[in-house]
């Protein structure tokens, strides 16, 4: 099952042998003694392509189910021993991935070097009862109607940013509405970040949809436009603050801009209580809280903020 699971996943049995450290040839055969052994077909296979059939599309999810169970068996049962070890698998959205998770695995696998972990960058979160992830961060609020555990790790500003340049040349808005004269870059058209929020004259929520004469699909290509002079756009402070820091970017509206998506870690409930997952779920918590540190601009960086490069 787990070298099925590895060959649909990388939707080819080279990636797959190369994640599990087989052969091709080995995979192959596996792949094959497991059709056999079903009597169908799970594959359609090609010189250069392979893809799930329609069958294979429904053992895929049972699969990964049943993994997930033997995988919190197992934990459980290794936990007896207080030891915390088995394989974590984390996704997060890829900025968030980059910055404020993979500098400190490190650090975390020192503590606990019987744990290996897979980190996986998704602008999208995956569903989490099927895709066999036992943690995933997303930025955005709690939902009630998931049926998933929120532990909040931390709070998360976004603030327009434009470079000194950009502002020399064009003007500070001095409101909302002078964001109308500037070059905005934003996310894709579609994007639900393109609705701004700001504090009317009334201290009340005001919002505006923007749409950007420049536009991407994701935090870093807006951030390398804005660098260079490209115009203002409102990103995460995780994103901004080594920017922020060594005042390479300004931020403008500062009083009036009303964002803040927390930052959750989000786990199955059946697996919420595996040693493996509350050790991490513990150790994230303790580098974003009580501040976060890319919020911490004004004092001394931590040595998570080192890490972190900010």
């Amino acid at each position: 099952m787990r070298i099925f699971l590895a060959v649909a996943e990388a939707n080819a049995l080279n990636g797959a042998a190369r994640q599990l450290g087989l052969s091709p040839s080995a995979v192959s055969k596996h792949v094959a003694a497991l059709e056999n052994q079903l009597g169908t077909q799970l594959f359609t296979r090609t010189t250069r392509h392979i893809a799930l059939t329609e069958v294979g599309a429904t053992y895929l999810e049972n699969c990964r189910q049943i993994l997930a169970d033997l995988d919190k068996a197992d934990a459980e049962a290794r936990s007896a021993s207080g030891t915390v070890q088995g394989h974590l698998r984390v996704e997060a959205p890829p900025g968030f991935a980059h910055r404020h998770v993979a500098p400190h695995l490190p650090a975390f696998l020192k503590q606990f070097p019987h744990l290996t972990i897979e980190l996986k960058g998704n602008d999208i979160p995956n569903d989490m009862i099927g895709s066999g992830f036992d943690l995933s961060i997303r930025v955005s609020p709690q939902s009630d109607h998931d049926h998933l555990v929120y532990t909040e790790l931390a709070p998360n500003s976004r603030r327009l940013v434009a470079t000194p340049k950009y502002l020399a040349e064009k003007g500070i808005p001095k409101n909302p509405n002078d964001l109308a004269r500037h070059q905005l870059i934003t996310q894709s058209a579609t994007s639900s970040s393109n609705f701004w929020h700001f504090k009317n004259d009334n201290g009340k929520l005001s919002t505006i949809r923007v749409r950007g004469n420049i536009m991407a699909d994701n935090g870093d290509a807006i951030i390398r436009a804005v660098m260079n002079d490209g115009g203002i756009a409102m990103l995460p402070n995780y994103m901004t603050a080594d920017y922020l820091r060594d005042e390479s970017l300004t931020t403008v509206l500062d009083q009036l801009v009303m964002e803040d998506h927390p930052i959750h870690a989000v786990t199955v409930p059946s697996r919420h209580s595996i040693p493996k997952i509350d050790a991490f779920l513990a150790y994230l918590r303790s580098l974003y809280q009580p501040v976060p540190y890319w919020d911490a601009l004004d004092a001394p960086p931590s040595e998570a903020a080192r890490r972190a490069d900010i």
